[in-house]
This record gives C-alpha cells, sequence and structure tokens, in this order.
C-alpha cells in the first residue's frame, strides 16, 4: 500500500492555521514530529513547508493533525483556497483510494477497484466518519476544470452517509450496463433544469461535454450516484 505525496503550496495557510490552534512553534511541532513519527532531526522542516520548498505527504499531513489538533481543510468540494479555511472539529482519519474515475471508459466490474498492493492511503474530511468515506484517483482530463491527471478525490459514500445531493455538488456517478458487467465511473457536477437533474462534466476536453440527464433512461442501462465529493488532494 503507498502514500501520495501533494505539493505544499497547497497547504501553506492551513499549517499555519495548525501551528496557532496547537500554540505550537515551527522549532516545536518539528521536534515533536520528529519523537513521535520520525521525521528528520531538522528544525528548518516546517519553515521549508511553509515555504514552499518541501512537499508534504499525506500521511505527513496526518501526523501534523494529530500533533495539532487541527482538522484538515475543505470547501465546496475542493481543497480550499489561501486565507479561506474552514474547521470542522472531529478526528481526521485516513481512508483507501480504492479506485479510479475516468470520462466515457467503461471496465469489466471486476476491474472497476484496485488491487490491495496498488491502493494509497489519504486523510479523510473530519466531519464524517471515515468508513463512509473512500477515496478515487482522476485518470486523464476528465476533470480538468478542478482536478488534474493523478488528483485524488475524497468522497463520501452517500448511501451509508444517507446524505442529500444538491445542486453544484461534485458528485461520483456509475453507469451500469450488460446487467452490471460493464460500469463507467466519473465525476460530474449537479444542475437542476426545468426538466429536472442533470450531471455535467467539469472538462474543457470536448470528448467529456455530454451530461447525463437523469430524468431521462437508457435502455439496457441504470445510472446511480454512489458519493459526493468532500475534497480534493491535488499532486504535484
Amino acid at each position: 500500500m503507498r502514500l501520495g505525496r501533494y505539493n505544499c503550496a497547497m497547504f501553506e495557510k492551513w499549517v499555519e492555521a495548525a501551528l496557532k490552534h496547537g500554540q505550537l512553534s515551527q522549532a516545536e511541532l518539528a521536534r515533536q514530529l520528529h519523537q513521535r513519527f520520525g521525521w528528520a532531526d531538522d528544525r528548518s522542516v516546517i519553515n521549508k513547508i511553509l515555504k514552499s520548498r518541501r512537499d508534504v505527504s499525506a500521511k505527513e499531513m496526518f501526523e501534523i493533525s494529530q500533533i495539532t489538533g487541527f482538522p484538515l481543510p475543505a470547501k465546496n468540494g475542493v481543497v480550499a483556497e489561501r486565507g479561506n479555511l474552514q474547521e470542522i472539529k472531529k478526528p481526521v482519519d485516513m481512508v483507501q483510494v480504492r479506485g479510479k474515475v475516468a470520462a466515457n471508459t467503461w471496465m469489466d466490474v471486476d476491474e472497476m477497484d484496485f488491487t490491495y498492493e496498488d491502493m494509497e492511503v489519504v486523510p479523510s474530511l473530519s466531519g464524517y466518519p471515515a468508513a463512509w468515506q473512500f477515496g478515487l484517483r482522476v485518470d486523464g482530463n476528465c476533470l480538468n476544470k478542478v482536478a488534474s491527471h493523478g488528483d485524488i478525490l475524497v468522497c463520501l459514500d452517500v448511501i451509508k452517509a444517507v446524505e442529500e445531493i444538491n445542486e453544484n455538488d461534485l458528485v461520483i456517478v456509475e453507469r451500469r450496463k450488460y446487467y452490471g458487467q460493464m460500469v463507467q465511473r466519473t465525476a460530474k457536477r449537479v444542475r437542476r433544469t426545468a426538466k429536472g437533474f442533470e450531471l455535467w462534466p467539469e472538462s474543457t476536453d470536448p470528448a467529456h461535454q455530454e451530461p447525463i440527464l437523469l430524468y431521462e433512461s437508457t435502455e439496457g442501462e441504470d445510472v446511480s450516484i454512489i458519493g459526493k465529493v468532500l475534497w480534493i488532494l491535488r499532486k504535484p
């Protein structure tokens, strides 16, 4: 099982807020990370992260959160922008990245998810039980308006959470045909129209511009929303 690495420039303000929340100096946080989690004995490591001179892994983010007590940021299905962090006061845990999203790609149901050896683990979003969350890796440019190839979507299982879907949510949708043997898993933006809900792509690729109309059905095909994107972990 592997741990992803993410560009620390996305988390400068989060680390600053975590230090303030934990009432820790950069040196003290570095010392505790060294003692508790085996980080290098380097007092400048936090300063390097704050100045975007060092990348940070998902595991390291989790460890900083554990020491400071400050949860990871999220806002409207994407990682929070600098200076606009949202604090949710519940523990952060780790979730598995179990598969991928890839527009216009039909896969055999047995090939949908990763094997144990190929799975990564990433931080959960605090505020929901980790057991209700799962990760998916973006494959290709199917979400290039909000996420790049290789980014990780941390998602809420809407069935387990009994979560309602609202307009503008970024959702995970599965289309199945041939009695469920072939599956297409994509991420779409929810739009409400006069006819009903539609799921629209967040991509500039001309090949990925066709919406899914939930008020219309296609013979031999089932469509279901299985998750809602809580936040996006961006890779360098």
